[in-house]
């Protein structure tokens, strides 16, 4: 009787740990976005890795490999809430050929996001300008963008990149879909024009 009553108690409790492996099999990470989800996984534990990023497309630093999303995503989309911080009517002998709106029935915006100011006679990181080119008639509409991206992105430009923009703030392309961005945008050209502005290649302020 007392040895039968041992086996049954061997069995129970050889049972108890069986079924507890089996509920830690079916834990893991259950969050589809995850670089580990587990599609067996049943319940969370709490191991979901992810790649942090901005994962907005729109932005300009957008991340292809991001999961999930950072709150460091840079746009050019909010451009019209940004500061005012000066406005051009007329003729601008700084303006390159490449530029429209040099004639006396333009008028050309510049707006910077937060107002940002330089930092003795340099900008600092992550300050973002955009500047709308517009006539009278409404018949020429010019947006185009600078951000200073991190130390070392590119020396000669003094670490600026240039965009050509949307309305909407978005990027334009080429006639191959390739975005007009760059710190050496359209061979140099954006270079070589505002490496004679006095502060950090930025004419405005």
């Amino acid at each position: 009787m007392n040895r039968s009553l041992n086996t049954l108690k061997s069995i129970l409790a050889m049972a108890i740990i069986s079924l507890s492996f089996t509920a830690c099999d079916n834990e893991g990470c259950t969050d589809p976005i995850a670089e580990n989800y587990n599609e067996n996984a049943k319940k969370d534990n709490g191991t979901c890795d992810y790649i942090y990023g901005c994962t907005n497309n729109k932005s300009i630093n957008f991340d292809t490999l991001a999961t999930l999303d950072d709150a460091s995503c840079m746009t050019f989309e909010t451009w019209e809430d940004w500061i005012l911080e000066i406005t051009k009517t007329g003729l601008d002998t700084n303006l390159g050929f490449a530029h429209r709106g040099d004639d006396s029935t333009s008028t050309r915006d510049v707006y910077f996001l937060d107002g940002k100011d330089p930092d003795g006679n340099s900008y600092p990181e992550g300050t973002m300008i955009l500047k709308h080119t517009h006539n009278i008639l409404g018949t020429s509409q010019e947006y185009v963008g600078m951000v200073k991206q991190e130390k070392g992105f590119n020396t000669a430009s003094g670490n600026w990149e240039w965009f050509v923009l949307n309305e909407d703030g978005e990027m334009k392309t080429d006639s191959v879909g390739k975005s007009l961005r760059g710190g050496n945008l359209y061979d140099g050209m954006c270079i070589g024009c505002h490496q004679s502005a006095t502060t950090d290649f930025v004419f405005s302020k």
